[in-house]
């Protein structure tokens, strides 16, 4: 009798081992089809661990941030215009990776008014990205020749090639950790400002000062209101003006567009110093707050090869 209970008692203890095998096999597999559907939730709205000063839903009820949403929209109408503005600039100097950086501002602004308009997790990766490929198409497209490395100074299209390589690994790690990644891409405005300044050094003409000037002021204020927003947001907010990001997005597009367009100058300068680049402001040339571009002046190229002929 003891043994058969015994035998028994280990038939029902192998059989309930069985059940558990089952259950965890199933189990797995569940985690395995879910997997997949995991990613989903990364749209969902509130699901970034970034949330700004501004309070949500206060003006709209579809729209998180509805001031640091809408501050986006320089984003969105300038760069089509200097699309326009910058024809000449990019059929002269044969550099139409112009259009690029004016359509990755666009991609910006659209992606940072998804984010504050959701505070999904996907939002604030395609904002970051979007600021990451903006910061690395201009460093490939307008780095100085002079700095580079001396097998790539002849060879622009190879270090385009090299900057996106790197930015596709910038990406990579910036979804592994998407905590630093705001204070990462901040950090490319030192290098930034620090050519920025060699570069007006080297130029002499007193309106590329004046904007350099004014661009770096803006990045300073911007910078500024950044911070306040991150950090001293109770103050701000007991002050009744939670908005400093807002002011971010409008300073830091005014300062971005402006830097692109002091670098075309400069590669103009250094690529067809035959053309005669100049500053010009939109729509009236003597309003240096308007939207400055660059023109260059394709009679002073004719006016040199009629001389070589003529020679």
């Amino acid at each position: 009798m003891k043994l058969g209970a015994w035998v028994n008692s280990g038939g029902r203890a192998a059989e309930h081992e069985i059940h558990l095998d089952s259950w965890d096999n199933m189990a797995s597999q569940n985690r395995r089809f879910r997997e997949p559907w995991e990613v989903l939730r990364h749209l969902h709205r509130g699901s970034s661990e970034v949330d700004w000063c501004e309070s949500n839903y206060v003006v709209s009820p579809t729209i998180a941030e509805f001031v640091n949403t809408v501050s986006n929209i320089l984003f969105i109408v300038i760069p089509p215009l200097l699309i326009v503005l910058f024809q000449q600039y990019a059929n002269s100097v044969k550099n139409k990776d112009i259009y690029l950086i004016w359509t990755l501002l666009i991609g910006v602004g659209l992606a940072s008014a998804y984010f504050h308009a959701t505070l999904s997790f996907a939002g604030q990766m395609l904002d970051e990205l979007a600021i990451l490929w903006l910061i690395c198409a201009g460093f490939g497209i307008w780095m100085p020749r002079r700095y580079l490395p001396s097998y790539l100074q002849s060879n622009r299209h190879l270090f385009k090639w090299t900057m996106f390589g790197l930015t596709v690994f910038g990406s990579v790690l910036a979804c592994v950790k998407p905590v630093i990644n705001a204070f990462a891409l901040m950090a490319f405005g030192l290098p930034i400002t620090v050519l920025l300044v060699i570069e007006m050094r080297r130029c002499r003409n007193a309106r590329i000062h004046q904007l350099a000037s004014r661009t770096m002021a803006l990045f300073a204020a911007a910078v500024i209101c950044w911070i306040n927003d991150r950090l001293f947001c109770d103050v701000w907010t007991r002050l009744h003006f939670p908005y400093l990001h807002g002011f971010w997005h409008i300073l830091v597009f005014l300062a971005s567009y402006a830097c692109c367009v002091l670098f075309a100058y400069f590669d103009a300068k250094e690529v067809a110093p035959q053309l005669a680049p100049r500053l010009r402001y939109w729509p009236v040339d003597t309003f240096e707050f308007g939207i400055p571009y660059v023109t260059l002046d394709e009679t002073s190229e004719d006016q040199s090869l009629a001389k070589l002929h003529h020679f």
